[in-house]
C-alpha cells in the first residue's frame, strides 16, 4: 500500500510557462513539469470529459501545437489555462495534477510494491461470513491479497458451488474449457494430471491460455486422504533470487517467450509467454511456469542449451524448501492465489486411502482490483 505521508503537496505556489512545458512549483519547494500537449489532451472540463469520466475530446482534432496564451492560478488555487490556437479554457486543481503527475517520483509512488515472502510467511486469514458482510474487513483482506498474492478464507460453507459464489463476490468468475467451476479429484481417465493423486510441483495454472487467469480459487470440500498438502511459493521472490544468482539466465527467461499447450478431445489451447514477465519499467509483473504444460521450445538453435539451463535453474529455485509454504487445507478452507505470482502445487496423496476433493474457479485480475478500489473510495487510512 502506498505511503500517503510521502505524497507531494497539494498547494501550488506558482506556475511558469516554458519551452513546450509548464512548470508547477509546489509550496514545499519541489516542482514538476507538464507538457502543454499532455495538459490540453487531458483537459477535465465538461466539453472534453463527460460526467461519467469518459473522454469527449477527439484525438484527431487535438491541436499538436497547443500552447498557453494565459497560464495563471485562479481564485481557488487551481491552474487556469487559455489555449492557443482556439481559445479553449481549462482548469486543473492541485489535487488533479498531483493524482495524474507522470514524473518518475510520482509514478513510483503510485506503483503497488509487492511484498515478497518465503516459507515462514502466513498470509491473512478471515472468516467468509465476516468478509462477505463487512466491506471494511473485506477491503483489508483484499489489500493483503494484492500485496502478497494470496490470502485465506475460513468457514466457507462446505457445499458445491461456494467457490464460485466467493469468486463472483470479489470479481467475476471466468468460464473455461474446465467449466465455470471444476472439481479437483482423482479420476480413472484424467485429461489433466491435477485429476490424479500424483504430486504436482509448483506451477502457474493455465499458461497455455491467453490471457492467463488472474486469480485461482481453491475450496476444500473433503480432505480424508493422507497427503495432498498444498504448496505455495512466491514467484516474485524466486525471480529476485534468479536475478541475483544468474542474471544472464534471468534475462533469457524474461526476454524469450516459451510455448505452452494443453490438448484433449475438445480443446487445443496454446500460448507463448516469457517465464518471467516484466512490465514497461522492467519490474517483474507475472510468472508463467508450468513444467507439465511446457511445449517444445521454438527458439534459435544457439539459445536451446543456455535457455534450458536457465529454465532448470529457475525450477530449482522454486523448489527450495525454505521458500515453500506447506499447509493442509481442511473442509471449509478456501485459498485465493494470484495465478501469475503465488505458484502452487501439492504433495502426493493416496485416493485409495481416502477422498480428497477441492473445487476451483478462476477470476480475472481486473475485477478483483476494481472491487478493492470501489471499497477503498473515501477511505483515508
Amino acid at each position: 500500500m502506498a505511503d500517503i505521508t510521502n505524497a507531494p503537496p497539494k498547494t501550488i505556489a506558482r506556475v511558469t510557462p516554458g519551452q513546450g512545458k509548464l512548470t508547477i512549483d509546489w509550496q514545499n519547494g519541489s516542482s514538476e513539469k507538464f507538457h502543454y500537449l499532455w495538459l490540453r489532451d487531458n483537459c477535465p472540463c465538461p466539453r472534453c470529459l463527460h460526467s461519467n469520466g469518459q473522454r469527449l475530446i477527439d484525438i484527431l482534432k487535438l491541436p499538436l501545437d497547443s500552447a498557453p496564451s494565459t497560464a495563471i492560478l485562479d481564485e481557488n488555487g487551481a491552474l487556469f489555462v487559455r489555449w492557443t490556437p482556439g481559445g479553449h479554457e481549462s482548469r486543473y486543481s492541485a489535487e488533479w495534477l498531483q493524482e495524474h503527475s507522470y514524473a518518475n517520483t510520482a509514478r513510483a509512488h503510485r506503483r503497488r510494491k509487492p511484498l515478497v515472502w518465503d516459507g515462514r510467511f502466513r498470509s491473512a486469514q478471515a472468516s467468509w461470513t465476516d468478509v462477505s458482510r463487512d466491506p471494511n474487513l473485506e477491503r483489508r483482506w483484499l489489500e493483503v491479497l494484492l500485496d502478497f498474492g494470496f490470502a485465506f478464507l475460513r468457514n466457507v460453507p462446505v457445499q458445491s458451488g461456494m467457490v464460485a459464489e466467493v469468486g463472483d463476490h470479489i470479481g467475476f468468475v471466468r468460464a473455461t474449457n474446465y467449466g465455470r467451476i471444476f472439481d479437483v479429484i482423482s479420476r480413472p481417465d484424467p485429461n489433466n494430471l491435477a485429476y490424479t493423486g500424483l504430486a504436482l510441483g509448483e506451477h502457474t495454472d493455465n499458461p497455455y491460455r491467453d490471457p492467463t487467469p488472474g486469480y485461482h480459487l481453491q475450496h476444500c470440500l473433503i480432505a480424508d486422504a493422507p497427503g495432498g498438502d498444498t504448496l505455495l511459493v512466491d514467484g516474485f521472490a524466486a525471480a529476485q533470487i534468479m536475478l541475483t544468482e544468474d542474471k544472464e539466465g534471468f534475462e533469457l527467461l524474461a526476454s524469450i517467450p516459451r510455448p505452452f499447450r494443453f490438448a484433449d478431445g475438445t480443446s487445443d489451447l496454446r500460448a507463448h509467454f516469457p517465464v518471467i514477465g516484466l512490465d514497461a519499467d522492467g519490474m517483474v509483473k507475472e510468472i508463467h511456469f508450468n513444467n507439465r504444460s511446457a511445449a517444445p521450445l521454438d527458439i534459435a538453435s544457439q539459445l536451446v542449451i543456455p535457455y534450458t539451463k536457465a529454465y532448470q535453474r529457475f525450477a530449482q529455485i522454486l523448489a527450495r524448501p525454505e521458500l515453500t509454504i506447506v499447509l493442509r487445507m481442511m473442509p471449509g478452507d478456501l485459498v485465493v492465489m494470484e495465478n501469475g505470482r503465488a505458484l502452487h502445487g501439492r504433495s502426493a496423496f493416496d485416493p485409495n486411502a481416502g477422498a480428497r476433493h477441492l473445487q476451483g474457479c478462476y477470476v480475472d485480475k481486473d475485477g478483483v482490483e476494481s472491487r478493492y478500489r470501489v471499497l477503498s473510495r473515501g477511505v483515508t487510512s
